[in-house]
């Protein structure tokens, strides 16, 4: 696509650039929608159970992320307590 036009005023400019965006969220707007369309046409099982499955799945992985983040978490809890008696310990 050729970028290097001619616009005689800042607003003919402003208006193409407007067009463009504009065209440009269409496309993907109708994208979105056929790909939904596609989605459910052609889904291997039934929606409630898609539901479950990925209600449990996102719960599986917030657990997951918990047990992973839980003793970083635990560990500079008690980092932050170390330095703080150590500046509680110089102001004096």
């Amino acid at each position: 696509m050729n970028t290097n036009r001619t616009y005689y005023s800042h607003e003919a400019e402003v208006r193409a650039a407007r067009d463009r965006a504009l065209l440009t969220v269409i496309c993907i707007l109708l994208g979105l929608g056929m790909g939904t369309a596609m989605a459910l046409l052609f889904a291997p099982t039934a929606g409630k159970k898609t539901r479950e499955d990925l209600r449990r799945q996102v719960e599986e992985g917030v657990q997951s992320g918990r047990e992973r983040v839980e003793p970083a978490i635990n560990k500079l809890e008690h980092e932050l307590g170390d330095l703080r008696k150590k500046v509680e310990d110089r102001l004096s």
